[in-house]
Parts: C-alpha cells; sequence; structure tokens
C-alpha cells in the first residue's frame, strides 16, 4: 500500500448522517487519514474459477509427463501461470470522485453512477464481498477476503464507500472564475495566461487577479470538471508556494478517476515548460464532459 508523502491539512468534512467519519472508518481498517485509501482484494479467479483451473491443470500433468522432461517443464510452466493468474490480488481506490477497480485492467465508478451498496456474501463459501448495484441497472461484485471471519473488515470498508457516496453526493462543484477558461485562444497562449495568474500578474486592466484559495477551492474540487481543475493546477504550480504545492499533491492521491489523475499529475510534473501544459490542456480538456 503507498503513502503519499505529505499529509492533508484541509478541514474534515462532518460525516454523513448515520455513518461514522472519515478518519474512524479508515481507522477501524487499519489506516490513517494520511493514507490514500487503497484496498488489496482477492483475484477476480477466487474461489471458484481457481478451483476449475487447478483441476484443469492437475488433469493435464499425466499427458504432460508421458512427453519427457520437456513436458513436465512445460506443465510446471503451466502450474507457475496458474498460480499467478488466480493469486494476483486487484486492488480498490475509494477516492473523493469515485472508485477505482485495478487488476488486469482498470474500471472506474464514478459515485453519481452508483444506486446503492450492499453486502455480498458470495455463494456457498459464503466469503465476505460487496454488491456495488449501478443506476445502469448493472451490478459490480467483489469479494474482500477469502477468509470467513473478516466480516467486520468487509463492513468497515462498506460503511467507507457509502460516506464516500453520500459525500459525494451532498458536494456542488465549485465554480471556476472566468479567467481561467480557455476563451477561445490557442492553447499555448491558454498555458501563458494560467501561469501569469499563478504568479501574480494579470494579462490587463480589464483582468482581474484569482486569489489562491479561489484557485485551491477549484483544484480540490472532486466534482469539478476535469479541465477546471487542470487549469487550477497549472497556476497554482506556477506560484511556487510551498503549501499550494503540498496540497495539490494530496489533491492528485485523493483523485480516482484515471484520466483527471493522470491529467493533475502532468499539469505538476510540467514545471514551468509551456509545451507541456499546453498538451495536458489540450489532454483536459478533450476529456471532460460538462454537466
Amino acid at each position: 500500500m503507498s503513502r503519499p508523502k505529505t499529509s492533508s491539512t484541509r478541514p474534515a468534512r462532518p460525516p454523513p448522517a448515520g455513518l461514522p467519519s472519515r478518519e474512524v472508518l479508515l481507522r477501524d481498517l487499519g489506516r490513517t487519514p494520511d493514507e490514500r485509501p487503497v484496498f488489496s482484494l482477492p483475484s477476480p479467479f477466487l474461489p471458484w474459477l481457481g478451483l476449475l483451473l487447478g483441476v484443469g491443470v492437475a488433469l493435464l500433468a499425466s499427458g504432460f509427463m508421458r512427453k519427457g522432461p520437456w513436458g513436465v517443464t512445460l506443465w510446471a510452466a503451466l502450474v507457475l501461470a496458474v498460480l499467478v493468474i488466480v493469486l494476483f490480488p486487484r486492488k480498490l481506490i475509494v477516492g473523493e470522485d469515485g472508485l477505482l477497480l485495478v487488476w488486469v485492467r482498470a474500471r472506474f465508478i464514478p459515485y453519481r453512477d452508483i444506486a446503492y451498496v450492499e453486502t455480498s456474501d458470495g455463494f456457498y463459501f459464503r466469503n465476505p464481498g460487496i454488491n456495488i448495484a449501478l443506476r445502469s441497472g448493472e451490478a459490480v461484485d467483489f469479494a474482500t477476503s477469502v477468509f470467513k471471519e473478516r466480516w467486520a473488515e468487509r463492513d468497515a470498508l462498506l460503511s467507507l464507500i457509502r460516506a464516500a457516496i453520500e459525500a459525494a453526493s451532498a458536494r456542488r462543484p465549485a465554480p471556476a472564475p472566468e479567467a481561467l477558461g480557455r476563451g477561445g485562444r490557442p492553447y499555448d497562449a491558454w498555458a501563458r495566461a494560467l501561469r501569469a495568474i499563478g504568479s501574480g500578474a494579470h494579462e490587463g486592466i480589464r483582468t482581474s487577479p484569482v486569489p489562491a484559495d479561489e484557485l485551491l477551492r477549484v483544484a480540490e474540487s472532486p466534482s469539478a470538471p476535469t479541465v477546471d481543475r487542470t487549469a487550477a493546477f497549472v497556476a497554482l504550480a506556477a506560484s511556487q508556494d510551498t503549501e499550494s504545492l503540498r496540497r495539490l499533491r494530496i489533491a492528485v492521491d485523493l483523485t480516482a478517476a484515471p484520466d483527471t489523475k493522470a491529467a493533475l499529475q502532468a499539469a505538476l510534473a510540467a514545471e514551468g515548460d509551456e509545451a507541456s501544459i499546453a498538451e495536458v490542456l489540450a489532454f483536459a480538456e478533450a476529456r471532460t464532459t460538462r454537466p
């Protein structure tokens, strides 16, 4: 499990009605508020597909053995490959903007797409799990452990997800100042204008400066459009303010949506290179869906 290099001093949000605070839920899960909420889950092949693959490999053993040493080697390689596939864990990231499930591929589930979340007790084996019902009618079910005694951990993770969903539904996107918008400008000109805002300058007497607090509200807003957050990141990164940069890194850690996270990380990594910033802004704009 990875830890962010810094901790957040943003004011703690009040917990949703009827649920413990995020800090309490994380503590119950053996985490601290300074850690990224990343959890290791069993492979989706466990238990049933793992058993079937194991039986299949065992049935093939005699055929491989008859082919001599190279057959034994091939069978051993097959066993190793099956073990890797079956035991390779899935990862769950509980971000402020949604859930990210990562195994061979990543799947991001925005909180706005979730209808409800409920417990799932497996089938026959009765291992603890969680079922996420989407508004589309689809369901995403995953085990939280293959050990039957870990029901309390499953329940704490379920409460954490429910608290994140309720917090997201109560949150409203921070409106972006007009000065952050592209306004039809070429991307390189937009990049220069954003960096000028962050450094305390502005384009002319008709353009008002944007306070750092207002930029941070947009940059840290999980529900703000990707392009608005990216523009705010570019402006704040230009300020070289240590506290602002620390908060931006935390905001990246708490973002689960892959495209948004990639844009925010790239905005920080550009380090004043306007050509790179222009590419990041174009990327963020292309992947933004306005409400």
